[in-house]
């Protein structure tokens, strides 16, 4: 990656800087961003953990969870919250009072993943989108244009798609890719890493006045859009096998009513919605903001399925 130019020199604020995503954030803020970010603060509830050590090791400053907010926020200018939504959902509004208390800058809510903004199941959603819409709404109502709140969506996580316990039908070992009526609709994948450098760098643009007016209140990322054909065609690409199988579900109308017929027991049923949601077309975020922090991917190059395959070779 090439190293951003900026003149920008704060403090920047990871709140779980040690979960799935938030190490990779935290990593990111350590590593290539660490001359805009020379302190780097993380709170996690095991200060004590591997993944804690190591971020101290490159220079994090590590607070536990539950640390007073003036403690952990002092003198930062970007809080990166990357906490469980449910986690945040009982206590955002103490959380945003103590942003406008230490005068942070820029903030990010939790509200990365789809964008919950635009998917289509009224009266039935999946519990984390609804969830994310309040604490993301709720927030920008209390920061009263005192603060800039930056909601980032990025789709899936590039690695998810070939986990066993996270797939959508993906299944590598047997080459046979599962999925509701068109194969073809795509969705958008994004890696953790890569998710963290937008973090960083919608964090420098937003702090730098020359461009503080082009970055916008909701910023969608995709590192790929793809479809269960372009998955089933990696797979036989970084494998060398012939292409897989598709098993097509046919029309998730079905699925559909199912999660609706069954609510409220239904709501955390996740890759059930994920599949209806993929197959009408609501994960594809072919329309996003990545020429805004990563411009013709000069500052770094954005991880591909094929790059994930043959990671895990």
């Amino acid at each position: 990656m090439s190293s951003p130019a900026s003149n920008i020199k704060t403090t920047a604020v990871i709140l779980g800087g040690t979960g799935e995503l938030g190490f990779h954030v935290s990593t990111v803020f350590l590593t290539e961003y660490r001359s805009a970010f020379p302190t780097v603060r993380i709170t996690t509830r095991d200060t004590n953990s591997p993944k804690a050590k190591e971020l101290a090791a490159k220079g994090a400053d590590v607070l536990p969870f539950g640390e007073s907010w003036d403690t952990v926020l002092s003198g930062a200018d970007v809080v990166v919250n990357v906490l469980p939504t449910s986690v945040v959902q009982g206590s955002n509004k103490e959380l945003v009072a103590a942003l406008l208390k230490n005068s942070v800058k820029v903030y990010f809510p939790p509200s990365f993943g789809s964008d919950y903004r635009f998917v289509d199941f009224p009266g039935f959603e999946m519990a984390e989108w609804p969830m994310k819409r309040a604490v993301e709404e709720e927030t920008r109502a209390l920061a009263d244009g005192k603060l800039k709140v930056i909601s980032l969506m990025n789709g899936a996580f590039t690695s998810w798609v070939f986990r066993p316990d996270r797939t959508v039908g993906v299944d590598v070992a047997n080459n046979t890719f599962t999925c509701f009526d068109p194969p073809s609709a795509r969705f958008a994948v994004t890696d953790l890493a890569d998710i963290g450098r937008a973090v960083a760098q919608l964090s420098v643009l937003a702090l730098d006045p020359q461009t503080a007016g082009t970055v916008p209140d909701f910023v969608r990322i995709a590192g790929q859009n793809v479809s269960m054909e372009d998955i089933r065609d990696a797979v036989a690409r970084v494998k060398g096998v012939a292409p897989g199988k598709i098993v097509n579900l046919g029309d998730p109308a079905p699925a559909k009513k199912a999660l609706r017929d069954e609510y409220p027991g239904s709501h955390y049923r996740i890759l059930d919605y994920i599949r209806v949601a993929n197959a009408e077309g609501q994960c594809d975020m072919s329309e996003n903001d990545n020429e805004l922090v990563n411009p013709g991917q000069s500052l770094w190059k954005w991880k591909t399925l094929d790059d994930q395959l043959r990671e895990i070779q």
